[in-house]
């Protein structure tokens, strides 16, 4: 059976501890930088807001028409008027940087490989690796289906820090 252990990056965390230069995977090629495809590049024009009050309260055309726009050009797009209040958004960003600020081994306990080896999207890890000379992102993430409630999958949600759970669950 072929060595395919490439399929399963180490995280970033142990990454940066270990090395002193990221491994190739995680590099862009010459071509790829001169491409200007780049996070951090100038851009052109703004990331687009979309205003969920307009579209909820009066189903605004314009402000649809920017939501249809957004999507087909970008991909994406900042959202205001959302009505979540500042403490609850301060209140996740402070448990997810506790949970990023855990040991290795616990961060662990939430992996999305299931016995090691295979991948799912929900759980603490990294990105899936198709090819072995995919590039891939120097950043571990922790991936979990909030909504609707019924799809969560509570044993890739983390215990610690304790409010985690409480803060995630209770944001509706």
């Amino acid at each position: 059976m072929a060595d395919e252990s490439w399929r399963l990056p180490n995280s970033v965390q142990q990454l940066a501890a270990s090395m002193q230069e990221p491994p190739s995977q995680y590099l862009l090629r010459e071509q790829e930088l001169l491409d200007g495809n780049l996070a951090g590049a100038e851009m052109l024009e703004p990331v687009p807001t979309i205003d969920l009050g307009l579209l909820s309260a009066s189903y605004d055309l314009e402000e649809a028409a920017k939501l249809r726009s957004a999507l087909q050009t970008w991909g994406f797009f900042q959202v205001s008027n959302h009505g979540m209040e500042a403490s609850m958004m301060d209140s996740v960003m402070t448990a997810s940087r506790e949970f990023f600020h855990l040991s290795l081994e616990e961060k662990k306990k939430c992996s999305n490989l299931i016995d090691g080896k295979y991948f799912q999207v929900e759980g603490y890890g990294n990105d899936q690796v198709r090819t072995q000379d995919q590039r891939l992102d120097w950043s571990d993430r922790l991936h979990l289906r909030v909504e609707p409630e019924g799809g969560r999958n509570l044993v890739h949600w983390p215990t610690h820090p304790k409010s985690f759970r409480m803060i995630f669950t209770n944001t509706h």
